[in-house]
């Protein structure tokens, strides 16, 4: 059996620093995926409040506008990044072999991360925590407020949870893809060679779910008119996707091992 070559060491700083500048990119354009629909919902809330004397088709359509305008900007985003993602993409599949010298080098940068780590995780977990305290302020009005207007008030205060979300999903993107990128290299926990093979067929069929996944959502959102509530899409697709790719990782294990 011939020896598999090495990665060079220059391929190797080369695929970390492309994954390290692809995570700021991917990170801001999810985060502003999840901040779209905020100025669309405050304005509708502030509307059926009566706060703003503005009619429900107005303010619609200006909050549609700017949900377009961040969905535009975060799909530019998600090309550049997925530009520096197309670096020794290859890596990301395939078994990645090292030498001695180069393992321990990525090794030492992956441990140095590993407090960054950390405390950005740390930090994301901590914001989508707290985003339920917005939404649980809202039940304190439930007595006080007709049932129609505590709907209206949820509706503004769900923006602040949007929000928080948002901001907690920025910092646990941007670490996971900096730490994913270490363990690619040394071949661990989620990138074991034996994970890498069914991410390849994954891989396959996630573009297509989330263009579907889109589709779905502003058909029902412009057809049922219901954009204060459609957002709740997003959270239901990305746990129906986790579970997707926990099933096809499962069944590509057992047809390795069979």
């Amino acid at each position: 059996m011939s020896q598999t070559k090495c990665l060079s060491q220059s391929s190797v700083h080369d695929f970390l620093s492309a994954r390290k500048r692809s995570s700021t990119l991917i990170a801001i354009g999810v985060m502003l995926c999840i901040f779209s629909p905020i100025t669309l919902l405050i304005l509708i809330s502030l509307t059926r409040l009566d706060i703003l004397a503005s009619s429900i088709n107005f303010v619609t359509g200006i909050g549609v506008i700017v949900l377009i305008l961040l969905v535009a900007a975060a799909v530019a985003l998600f090309i550049a990044g997925n530009h520096w993602l197309k670096v020794h993409e290859n890596f990301e599949y395939e078994e990645c072999n090292l030498s001695e010298e180069t393992k321990e080098q990525v090794l030492k940068l992956s441990k140095e991360y590993e407090n960054q780590h950390l405390v950005l995780k740390i930090i994301g977990i901590t914001f989508c925590i707290l985003s339920a305290i917005p939404l649980m302020t809202g039940s304190l009005f439930i007595g006080s407020l007709s049932n129609s207007r505590i709907d209206d008030l949820m509706t503004g205060l769900s923006t602040a949870t949007i929000f928080l979300v948002g901001i907690g999903v920025f910092f646990l993107v941007k670490t996971n893809i900096v730490r994913d990128s270490f363990n690619i290299i040394l071949q661990i926990e989620d990138y074991t060679a034996e994970k890498k093979a069914s991410k390849k067929i994954i891989e396959k069929y996630a573009t297509i779910y989330w263009m579907t996944i889109s589709f779905i959502y502003l058909a029902y959102s412009f057809i049922s008119k219901n954009w204060s509530q459609s957002w709740i899409i997003w959270p239901l697709a990305g746990i129906t996707y986790g579970i997707l790719e926990a099933i096809l990782s499962l069944k590509k294990k057992k047809s390795i091992s069979e």
